[in-house]
């Protein structure tokens, strides 16, 4: 059945906006790019240096800690989630007489990570779990010798044991997908880019979870590469990781998996959805989805590692841009593209600087600020302040909450405006048209859609650096709200610079 198109009919001010008469941009409802897709979201650890009273900051997540988290991802509506985690902070706590490792499924550190799981399963989020690589080191335990890497059965079965206890005891459904060593490509991964190491591993896994009755619960997911990133070391480039995985590993596979830490002129140029579809194209091929498990913007740039240096809290792996409003919007546009271009959700990195530090070392001095927000500001920083909703949740919170699980992103024309870029999705005869502006001038276009018109609700959002009215409690409220109505077959929009709109109407 053809789904409901709607019309609006919007009246702004014209002026400061280009004339742009000619730029006629139709929604095809019914030429679907991505069906069923699974949605946005964040990647959230279980704060490791801060999960148990043995912990190195102590046990500093209590439970108005929690309470706050779990308020703002209640507005957000994740249908995401990456956890990864490492055996050694969670249930691995060493090894007996006989070099056997010794698990423990119910330790402090493993309760909270369920806290995490909790809230998942409750709200149906996606989640991605996995570890970040082999142990290689216990807390006030050596572990060298024990394992040899991906493909060590002593680790494999381990895993195996760990997701039984997660998915069959504690009956954890939510655990949907499997990460077996994160960015496997890197020279920072416990693979160093070795492929043959990895693929043995995934192969071990999958056997492994077949025989124990998991495979039809939880599937692997790979490569989680950086597909931008080629390690001289490794057999294959970064992208050519994803072209062997669809090759040789198809059958163990049940959804491909990259990241990406991008440049601006990329996304801003509108060159990032050309980069990428055709990655995604490599997992269409083979009928299987393909997601971002990370996405964000490079740290390494000039301009971010001098912002680094003024602040004594960040390490150099941080992004400084996230207490920008510019970031929203370049996040925002980078979301676009990646919808646009047949991929089924991206994961945000990440949730709160209160989950990492360089290398996991523990040091207060060394946080990844990468977050939303840092929910121990007060207790690591002294600076109540930190903990407050950065600019970038509004707009990546926008673009969790409405387009939910199971829309069908669906085909636009191009516009031909620089900077401009539209992404629409359609549910059960709602729909969500998001819009970014990430040049330098205020925009209109028309915008048009290709079938039968009705009045319905509406909500408008906008994300702007002098716009982008907020609650109480510091969450997007529309700027508008009203019908939708039929004017001559399609409607004008206009886009300030730098900006993104948002028309939906799901009731939520």
């Amino acid at each position: 059945m053809r789904p409901i198109l709607i019309i609006f009919a919007l009246y702004f001010s014209l002026n400061g906006y280009t004339q742009n008469h000619s730029n006629t941009a139709v929604i095809y409802t019914d030429q679907v790019i991505t069906t069923d897709y699974i949605g946005n979201g964040v990647q959230w650890s279980a704060y490791p240096h801060a999960d148990s009273p043995e912990a190195e900051w102590g046990d500093l997540m209590t439970a108005k800690k929690w309470k706050m988290i779990f308020d703002r991802l209640d507005f957000m509506r994740p249908k995401l989630v990456r956890v990864m985690d490492q055996a050694n902070w969670r249930y691995l706590k060493g090894f007996d007489q006989k070099g056997e490792p010794i698990l423990d499924f119910n330790s402090p550190e493993v309760k909270t990570l369920q806290k995490l799981l909790d809230y998942c399963q409750k709200n149906k989020i996606t989640v991605l779990f996995g570890e970040w690589g082999c142990p290689s080191q216990i807390k006030g335990s050596d572990s060298s010798g024990h394992f040899k890497g991906a493909n060590d059965p002593g680790w494999i079965n381990m895993i195996v044991k760990y997701l039984d206890f997660l998915i069959n005891t504690k009956g954890y459904t939510c655990l949907k997908y499997y990460n077996l060593v994160n960015e496997p490509n890197g020279y920072w991964a416990s693979t160093e880019g070795n492929w043959e190491e990895w693929s043995e591993g995934v192969k071990m896994l999958h056997k492994a979870l077949t025989e124990n009755g998991l495979v039809a619960k939880i599937q692997i997911a790979g490569p989680d590469v950086v597909a931008e990133y080629d390690n001289p070391v490794s057999k294959y480039t970064g992208i050519e990781w994803v072209a062997e995985s669809t090759r040789q590993l198809d059958d163990q596979l049940g959804i491909y998996e990259i990241h990406a830490y991008t440049n601006y002129d990329l996304v801003q140029s509108g060159n990032f959805a050309k980069l990428y579809s055709g990655i995604a194209q490599l997992a269409k091929r083979v009928k299987k989805p393909i997601i971002f498990g990370e996405i964000g913007f490079d740290k390494m740039t000039e301009e971010n590692q001098k912002r680094v240096k003024t602040d004594r809290y960040a390490s150099e792996d941080s992004q400084m841009s996230v207490y920008d409003f510019s970031y929203g919007v370049d996040m925002a546009d980078v979301a676009i593209q990646i919808m646009n271009s047949g991929y089924s959700g991206a994961a945000a990195w990440d949730l709160d600087d209160a989950m990492h530090t360089l290398g996991d070392q523990g040091d207060k001095s060394k946080l990844k600020r990468w977050g939303f927000w840092n929910s121990l500001g007060t207790e690591i920083c002294n600076n109540p302040a930190d903990e407050n909703i950065r600019p970038w949740f509004y707009s990546w919170s926008l673009l969790c909450r409405y387009f939910p699980n199971g829309i069908n992103i669906v085909k636009s024309d191009s516009i031909a405006i620089e900077g401009v870029r539209m992404v629409a999705g359609v549910k059960e005869g709602a729909i969500t048209i998001a819009l970014v502006n990430n040049g330098s001038l205020n925009q209109k276009l028309q915008l048009k859609l290709d079938g039968s018109l009705i009045l319905k609700s509406f909500k408008k959002f906008i994300y702007s650096n002098t716009i982008r009215p907020v609650d109480g409690k510091g969450f997007p409220v529309p700027q508008e709200t009203g019908f939708l109505n039929l004017s001559g077959g399609e409607m004008q929009v206009e886009i300030p610079a730098k900006s993104l709109i948002m028309y939906t109407t799901f009731n939520f």
